[in-house]
């Protein structure tokens, strides 16, 4: 074949379906201000539909600062509003990146806060009004501007809340221009939400210029409310050194966990010395305090019983708001366990080997709460 017949069909093969499908799909469409909008005017509506599920949350007032953020982003870009927001004017670009940082918060809000307890999806609602609030009032220009796009756990879990712990809690800001290499690394300090600096401070642990990484020293004890962490980096202009750039900022939560009461009822069907069947007297009990995030158990004596045939169990649980809900009667063999599921993504399990019942979260139980 000759090169030129060879580079033909070279050409062919790299225009026909098979390759040009997956290079496409590997190309995201620029960010504009176009796109920013439409993703406001979702995160918008989706938050004013899950406040509908919430009354009383701040998640309604975040929904209505959205829109005016929205508003203030159009009038913003202008006649930009099309172009990709990289080479448009200083001002409009950090408007710009902030308003896509908001909905982010927003969208990883509506997927972290499922099958939260009440108590726990509010303080996460607290944290994500804070910091629309917080990205709302901003006002810089500058040409690459710093912005932090989620918080979140090492394991990369979306992070509202956190709740005083006896280890070490390493967490993470992620966002865009937060590190400049030719600079020293950016200090992070944080406060309340007016602006008073907390007793707690974090420790700046490894960086890039899409992340902070950051830890929280053991047995640390914080104060509930508004934890907000102000990010302050510098970046190398030529000839003029390493200048300050606009404050980044970022906010979680401080919450004390959401306690629960679990009441039980076990009943243990026994095998008479006729051979007949005996239900023994109902066991009640209450398992301790859980508070979402750990196990809890308890064991039981079940009496007299030498010989069980089954277990049945019933549960209860009441919310700290006074709230209550029951699961059960639930029968089983006695060779084998028992699990009943509790709302958040709660489990109660009878495990008969060793008489003991067990609270633990579920894969289902709140994700944005460390």
């Amino acid at each position: 074949m000759s090169m030129l017949k060879l580079g033909a069909a070279v050409l062919v093969g790299l225009l026909a379906p098979g390759w040009v499908t997956p290079l496409a799909a590997q190309l995201a469409p620029r960010l504009s201000g176009t796109a920013i909008l439409e993703e406001l005017g979702t995160a918008q509506h989706e938050l004013s539909a899950r406040a509908a599920g919430m009354p009383g949350s701040s998640l309604g007032a975040t929904s209505e600062r959205l829109a005016t953020m929205s508003e203030a982003l159009r009038k913003s870009l202008g006649k930009d509003i099309d172009k990709p927001i990289d080479i448009i004017d200083a001002k409009p670009k950090s408007n710009a990146y902030r308003a896509h940082a908001a909905s982010q918060r927003v969208q990883a809000f509506l997927a972290a806060s499922k099958g939260c307890l009440d108590t726990d999806a509010t303080a996460m609602a607290d944290a994500l009004a804070t910091t629309v609030a917080q990205l709302a009032e901003a006002s810089d220009g500058a040409k690459l501007p710093p912005v932090v796009d989620a918080v979140e756990t090492a394991d990369h879990r979306p992070l509202f809340v956190l709740r005083n712990i006896p280890g070490k809690t390493s967490f993470a800001l992620v966002g865009a221009n937060l590190f400049d290499a030719q600079c020293e690394d950016p200090k992070v300090t944080a406060t309340d939400a007016q602006g008073k600096p907390q007793a707690v401070q974090p420790k700046v642990t490894g960086v890039s210029p899409a992340r902070i990484e950051l830890e929280l020293p053991a047995g640390a004890k914080l104060d509930p409310g508004s934890y907000v962490l102000h990010v302050a980096s510098r970046r190398k202009a030529f000839l003029l050194g390493c200048g300050a750039q606009p404050e980044a900022v970022a906010v979680v939560q401080v919450a004390t966990p959401a306690r629960l009461s679990i009441s039980y009822v076990l009943t243990t069907t026994c095998r008479a010395g006729d051979g007949s069947e005996k239900v023994g007297s109902p066991i009640a009990g209450t398992m301790p305090d859980f508070s979402g995030g750990n196990t809890v158990s308890r064991q039981v004596d079940i009496g007299a019983c030498t010989d069980p045939l089954r277990y049945t169990i019933s549960a209860g649980v009441t919310f700290a708001d006074g709230r209550t809900t029951t699961v059960g009667p639930i029968s089983q063999i006695a060779s084998a366990g028992i699990t009943a599921g509790l709302p958040a993504g709660l489990t109660l399990s009878w495990d008969p080997s060793v008489r003991q019942l067990f609270v633990r979260s579920g894969a289902n139980s709140c994700k944005g709460v460390y």
